[in-house]
């Protein structure tokens, strides 16, 4: 069976189509290409076909026995008190650096970054839409079933290197819903999807957690878009600290001997 045989591609192929069957048409009415008007809650649906597209693939490959595994990993959250520290303060931290150096920080401290989002009606799709269901939607799939192929067959940057453009370019219909985003932005995107594939990568190889996969993911998601909501400048230097952080990642790896396949 071809699943069996091939289950990294199978699981791509399926993760594009579970999401690419909703969020294609809503790009194309966003851009007045076809009249199709899709509820907008089902864009949120679309965030999990990665995670749909794992649990498929698993199981045929694994039978219960792989999905089981996938969701202990999403589930257990008895963890190094480290690497939750470093989950649940780097977003952040990268965020305020970023603000501080566009001179935004007061605009943080008076609560007026999350007073804006809030009277724009920003303020759930930040958290819930952007966050919470992306990081859980994606994450079982990128991290709990193509990383650890990735990881078995090539070393820590290799594997990041091979996932990143396959999760860049799922990202693409969704991308181009706004019709305010260009190819410049889209270069910038996608260099940002290249840190945060390092990262979880180092994330991974540490403690093998989807749970924190997820919840690093939405918490990043989070913090660029406040940073986003400060001034395009913000949003700009939140990109460069990303790749700061996985540039010192990379030069971990490859001085520290840690780039060995797992």
């Amino acid at each position: 069976m071809f699943l069996k045989r091939h289950p990294l591609l199978s699981y791509f192929v399926l993760a594009y189509l579970l999401t690419w069957v909703i969020e294609v048409p809503m790009m194309l009415n966003a851009r007045g290409v076809l009249s199709v008007q899709l509820p907008h809650w089902m864009e949120a649906l679309a965030a999990f076909g990665p995670f749909a597209a794992a649990l498929i693939v698993l199981g045929v490959w694994q039978g219960q026995t792989g999905m089981r595994k996938l969701f202990a990993s999403l589930c257990d959250w008895r963890l190094p008190g480290v690497w939750w520290a470093v989950t649940l303060i780097f977003p952040f931290v990268i965020m305020f650096a970023a603000l501080l150096i566009t001179g935004a920080t007061d605009r943080l401290f008076s609560g007026e970054l999350i007073r804006g989002l809030w009277v724009e009606g920003r303020l759930f799709e930040v958290i819930v839409l952007g966050g919470v269901l992306r990081g859980l939607g994606e994450e079982p799939g990128w991290r709990g079933l193509a990383l650890p192929v990735l990881r078995n067959r090539h070393s820590a940057l290799i594997a990041s290197l091979l996932l990143w453009p396959v999760w860049t370019c799922w990202h693409l219909p969704s991308f181009l819903m706004r019709p305010e985003f260009a190819l410049g932005a889209w270069f910038g995107f996608s260099l940002g999807i290249l840190a945060a594939t390092v990262f979880l990568t180092l994330l991974y190889d540490q403690t093998r957690s989807v749970l924190l996969a997820a919840v690093w993911h939405a918490l990043i998601n989070i913090a660029r878009t406040i940073a986003g909501s400060a001034s395009q400048d913000a949003f700009f230097v939140f990109a460069q600290l990303m790749m700061l952080a996985g540039t010192i990642i990379i030069l971990y790896w490859i001085f520290t001997g840690r780039n060995a396949k797992v």
